[in-house]
C-alpha cells in the first residue's frame, strides 16, 4: 500500500501570503519613518519661510517709520491675532510691543525652544535692531508635529490593511489549491497504486494549472500506453518464441533419445541452428525497435541522401524479388535528402520490400517522393482495414500469413524507425483500388 505524503509544511500559498503580509508590514514601518522625517522636513521648511516673510514685512515697517512705526505695526499684528507669535523687546530684554507665551531671549537667526507647562514648542527667528532692540517672530510648533504624525501613520495603515487582505486571499487562494491539489493527489495515488486509467481533474478555466494538469494527463497516457506495449511485448514473447523454443527442445529431445548416428545428427544441429537463428533474429529485431523509440538515434543524426539509399535497396532487392517470382519497379525523385539515421531507414525501407515480396503480388513499386515520403505498393490481397493499425504492433501477424517464414516485427521496425525520424508509416489502399501502399512519411509533424 503506497501510503500518500503528508502535508506538514503547510500551504504554500497559506505561506507565501504570510511572508507578503510580513514584508508589507515591515515596508510600511520603515516608510512610517522615513515619511515623517520627510514630512516634518518639509512643514518645517514652509513654516520658516512663512517667519521669514513675516520678518521681513516688519523690517520694511522698521525701515520706513523707525522703531515707533514698528512697534504700533507689531500691537495691530498682535489686536489682529494673527497665526504667529510677534514681540518687540527693549534692549534690557523688556517686551516693547506684541504678544509672546511667555518671556523669551533674546535670539538671533532660526531656533527651536522646546515647549514648557504653560507654552508649545515654538520655532523662533530673531533679529536685533539698531540701538540694541530685538525682533521676535515665532509660530507653534504643534500643528506641524501633528500633522507629520498623522502622514507618517498613514503608511502603518495601509500595510496593516494590505496585509490582512494578503492573509484574506493567501486564505482563500490556499483552500482553493488544496481543493484542485486534492483531485490531483488522489488520481495520482491511483496511478501509483496501479490504476493507469485514472487522470488529474481538470477544472475547465483553461489556466496554468489546466494547461500543467493537461500536459501531466498526456503524459500519463503516454506511460499507459508504453506499460500496454510492455505488457503486449511480454505476452507476445512468450507465446511466439515459445514456438520455437519448444520445437529445438522437441528436436534435441529426440535426437538424445535416439541411437547416434552422424549424419541424422548433422541434419539435427542444421534445424536446431535454424530455430536458433529465428530466435536471434527476433531478438535483434526487438533490441533494433527499443533502440529506435528511446530517441538515443537521434543524438548522431546526419543528412542522408535518399536518392542514393534507396537506389541501392532496390538494386539489393531486385534479385530476391525475381527469385520469388516478383518485379520491382522503381520511381526515385532525384535530390531527395532527410536528416537521420542511415542504417535505420535502410532496414525500413528493405523490411517493406521484403513485406510485399511475402504477402504482395507480383508488381511492387518501390517510390521516393519529396517531403520526403517513401512507398512501397504492391498489387496483392492488401491488408483489412480493421487490420492496418494492429500489424504494426509486434508479433502480429495476419492468419494467412502465419504459414510463412517470419518473425511479425517487420512493420513494427518500420513504425519505429518513423517515429524516430518524426514522422509516420501509413497503410493504404494501392491506387488501382487493390494491393497495399506501405506510405512511410518522414515530413517533420506527419
Amino acid at each position: 500500500m503506497i501510503r500518500p505524503i503528508t502535508n506538514k509544511g503547510g500551504s504554500f500559498a497559506l505561506r507565501a501570503a504570510t511572508a507578503s503580509a510580513v514584508v508589507m508590514l515591515v515596508l510600511s514601518l520603515l516608510g512610517s519613518g522615513w515619511g515623517w522625517l520627510r514630512a516634518e522636513a518639509a512643514l518645517r521648511q514652509q513654516l520658516d519661510l512663512a517667519i521669514a516673510a513675516e520678518a521681513d514685512g516688519f523690517l520694511r515697517e522698521y525701515e520706513e517709520f523707525g522703531l515707533r512705526g514698528l512697534a504700533l505695526a507689531v500691537e495691530a499684528y498682535t489686536r489682529r491675532r494673527g497665526p504667529l507669535f510677534v514681540a518687540l523687546l527693549a534692549p534690557d530684554g523688556r517686551p516693547i510691543a506684541g504678544r509672546i507665551p511667555e518671556a523669551l531671549p533674546a535670539l538671533r537667526g532660526f531656533a527651536n525652544l522646546p515647549g514648557t507647562g504653560e507654552r508649545p514648542s515654538l520655532r523662533v527667528l530673531g533679529g536685533n535692531l539698531p540701538g540694541g532692540a530685538t525682533l521676535l517672530v515665532a509660530a507653534d510648533l504643534t500643528p506641524v508635529d501633528r500633522a507629520a504624525s498623522a502622514l507618517a501613520w498613514t503608511p502603518p495603515i495601509a500595510g496593516g490593511v494590505a496585509a490582512v487582505l494578503a492573509l484574506l486571499l493567501g486564505f482563500i487562494a490556499a483552500g482553493r489549491m488544496e481543493q484542485r491539489l486534492a483531485g490531483a493527489r488522489t488520481a495520482a495515488l491511483g496511478v501509483m497504486e496501479g490504476d493507469l486509467t485514472r487522470r488529474l481533474p481538470l477544472s475547465g478555466r483553461g489556466d496554468e494549472f489546466d494547461r500543467l494538469t493537461a500536459t501531466f494527463n498526456a503524459l500519463l497516457g503516454r506511460i499507459e500506453a508504453l506499460m500496454q506495449a510492455q505488457r503486449q511485448v511480454t505476452d507476445d514473447i512468450a507465446h511466439d518464441l515459445r514456438s520455437p523454443l519448444s520445437r529445438l527442445r522437441q528436436l534435441l529431445e529426440g535426437a538424445l533419445a535416439s541411437p547416434r548416428d552422424p549424419l541424422r545428427d548433422t541434419e539435427v544441429m542444421e534445424r536446431a541452428l535454424e530455430e536458433l537463428d529465428s530466435v536471434l533474429a527476433s531478438f535483434a529485431a526487438l533490441l533494433r525497435i527499443a533502440r529506435a523509440e528511446s530517441g538515443v538515434l537521434r543524438e548522431s543524426f546526419s543528412p542522408v541522401d535518399l536518392t542514393t539509399l534507396l537506389g541501392e535497396c532496390a538494386e539489393v532487392m531486385e534479385a530476391v524479388a525475381e527469385e520469388s517470382g516478383h518485379g520491382l519497379r522503381r520511381e526515385i525523385a532525384p535530390g531527395v535528402t532527410v536528416a537521420g539515421d542511415a542504417g535505420l531507414l535502410r532496414q525500413a525501407v528493405v523490411n517493406l520490400i521484403e513485406n510485399a515480396i511475402t504477402h504482395g503480388g507480383p508488381r511492387i513499386t518501390l517510390r521516393l517522393r519529396p517531403g520526403p515520403v517513401i512507398e512501397v505498393e504492391d498489387d496483392g490481397p492488401g491488408i483489412p482495414e480493421s487490420e492496418r493499425a494492429a500489424v504494426t504492433r509486434r508479433f502480429h501477424r495476419l492468419d494467412r500469413s502465419r504459414s510463412t517464414p517470419g518473425t511479425g516485427l517487420g512493420l513494427a521496425l518500420v513504425s519505429a524507425a518513423a517515429k524516430a525520424h518524426g514522422g509516420t508509416l501509413r497503410l493504404e489502399t494501392g491506387a488501382g483500388g487493390t494491393g497495399l501502399c506501405a506510405v512511410l512519411d518522414l515530413r517533420p509533424g506527419k
